[in-house]
């Protein structure tokens, strides 16, 4: 071995936290460019490069974002999580069951499409207790990040670890194996971040609210109750009820029906105009004893400003100008009797059903403005049965001992089989700055060993607490990819490899103390309003916990 490995190992090594510290380059060339310096420097061969950037890992993380993305275009966590949400209606108790619904998800679901998909229901818990959504979203954050732990699947640095493991001993660790250590923590750790976060965190009550509170809060949609609906002989009080929507007008035949108060029973061939909180426009979707215009494409949300050429047109006209874009529900601070017959204002809100290039295009030639990014979600049974397909085949096929790579790659073969709109967008759901940085990060790790580096690591090696400690502090500064590349190989080389790595795993998922260490916190810090200093305060409990519950483990 040269003099010059160990000098270029260590001086890429502190360059590259160096750079994603200060955040000057993207991660993905901080990788890029460390893996290239140390082929180039022949610290690491260009064969054991490009084995990296086809290693476990990185197919087993794709794959993951595959089956991640198909799950939550497919509506079916947004409904499981407002279901529990309207059966509970106790403050704490709703966000606690969020939190553990959340925690346990995230062992295999991507937690930054967690955090995606249940913030709209953080707005609608926030909404309906009056209090700002700020108070939970980083509780919501801290969750997803503690439910990663407990599988070898369920975040991107355990999956590093698990491809060093492979690289190290050939043969795969158990996909459970954190599980024991894992859980117990993301259980109390969500218990936790529900109860004390939120009252820890005090300088986002004033933030700024966004554009999803800022506009419309529901929206008239018309509804028929068909022959043999089970909603019939239902009163109106226990539909509001069950839905958690309120009838405004009924009509019959054409006719007009007097309400009576919440005592007015349903009735076959009833069409109902019902006022819809728009985050439980999913479960109407969802609820087979109505007949709507929701088919389930996916919905978006369309104002409709004094310039726009719809101003005065009724929602029948609307329809037909609009072709394969149609409008499905209305909000307007105006009387309305019947939907189709109703005439635009300028104000009023659009709920309209389409492919969003179609959506963008009428968008365009109307002058109508969109109100959030995002669709909002109805359950899409064929995207659902093909997520949970593709999930279920993944870690049953690695529970059975077949590679993990190869179950994971066939779960998502099959998630977008079953689903061909999955397939057309499959590359979008890959996040691919992250695919690169774990292909080609691992690289500098395996020359802190290469070099002969580890060598002075020897009393990290030998201590599975300080290993702990260490991918802890590293995460927090570089993130939890980087710290589990650079101290994986020191832990599967160590005296006592299974708790090594278990430490490794638990510190790197770590990262509650600053909103730039995981994707997550900068999606709540973002929407939240927060301040560094609230992950600081927040998250040291958080870490205090993980810390005590992992250092009676390991010892």
């Amino acid at each position: 071995m040269t003099p010059l490995k160990p000098a270029v190992s260590l001086a890429v090594l502190a360059v590259s936290l160096w750079l994603l510290m200060s955040r000057r380059l993207r991660h993905d060339l901080v990788g890029v460019l460390s893996a290239l310096v140390l082929v180039a420097t022949g610290v690491v061969t260009p064969l054991a490069l490009l084995q990296d950037l086809s290693s476990t890992a990185v197919i087993v993380v794709a794959s993951a974002m595959i089956l991640a993305g198909v799950l939550s275009e497919s509506g079916f966590l947004d409904l499981v999580g407002d279901r529990l949400a309207m059966a509970i209606g106790n403050e704490y108790a709703s966000a606690l069951v969020v939190m553990l619904l959340t925690a346990l998800l995230s062992g295999f679901v991507s937690d930054v499409a967690l955090v995606l998909m249940f913030m709209p229901l953080i707005y609608s818990l926030a909404s309906r207790f009056r209090k700002p959504a700020s108070r939970y979203l980083l509780a919501l954050s801290y969750a997803a990040i503690l439910g990663g732990r407990y599988t070898m699947i369920g975040t991107s640095s355990n999956v590093v670890l698990e491809s060093l493991w492979i690289q190290r001993f050939g043969r795969t660790l158990d996909i459970f194996a954190p599980t024991a250590l894992g859980l117990e923590e993301a259980l109390l750790g969500a218990l936790v971040a529900a109860l004390a976060v939120p009252l820890l965190v005090k300088s986002s009550r004033g933030a700024q609210p966004k554009l999803e509170e800022l506009g419309p809060r529901s929206y008239l949609i018309e509804a028929e109750v068909p022959s043999g609906s089970p909603l019939v002989g239902m009163t109106v009080k226990e539909l509001r009820k069950k839905l958690g929507v309120r009838v405004r007008r009924v009509r019959r035949t054409g006719r007009a029906i007097i309400l009576r108060g919440g005592s007015s029973v349903l009735g076959e061939g009833m069409t109902l105009l019902l006022q819809v909180p728009k985050d439980k426009v999913p479960m109407l979707l969802s609820e087979k004893g109505l007949r709507t215009p929701l088919t389930g494409k996916p919905l978006y949300e369309l104002l409709v400003p004094s310039g726009s050429s719809l101003v005065n047109n009724t929602v029948y006209e609307v329809n037909m100008k609009l072709g394969e874009v149609r409008v499905v529900g209305v909000s307007t601070t105006r009387s309305v009797r019947r939907l189709s017959s109703y005439s635009l204002a300028p104000g009023d809100a659009l709920l309209v059903e389409g492919e969003e290039e179609k959506v963008a295009r009428a968008a365009s030639a109307y002058g109508l403005m969109p109100v959030r990014g995002r669709p909002l979600k109805g359950l899409n049974p064929r995207l659902a049965v093909a997520a949970v397909s593709g999930l279920g085949l993944a870690v049953g096929a690695s529970l059975a001992g077949l590679n993990m790579a190869l179950s994971f790659l066939a779960g998502a073969a099959v998630a977008v089989a079953l689903a061909p709109a999955a397939l057309r967008r499959a590359y979008t759901y890959i996040e691919w700055p992250t695919i690169v940085f774990v292909g080609t990060y691992v690289a500098v790790g395996q020359a802190l060993v290469l070099s002969g580096l580890s060598s002075y690591l020897t009393p990290l090696s030998s201590s599975p607490f300080l290993l702990f400690l260490t991918s802890l502090v590293l995460a927090n500064l570089v993130g939890n990819v980087a710290s589990a590349a650079l101290l994986g190989p020191l832990a599967v080389s160590s005296p006592h490899p299974i708790t090594s790595v278990l430490a490794v795993a638990m510190g790197a998922s770590s990262t509650f103390l600053t909103p730039f260490s995981h994707p997550a916190n900068l999606i709540a810090y973002s929407a939240g309003g927060y301040e560094p200093r609230d992950f600081a305060i927040a998250g040291t409990v958080v870490v205090i916990l993980i810390g005590l519950l992992t250092a009676l483990t390991l010892h």
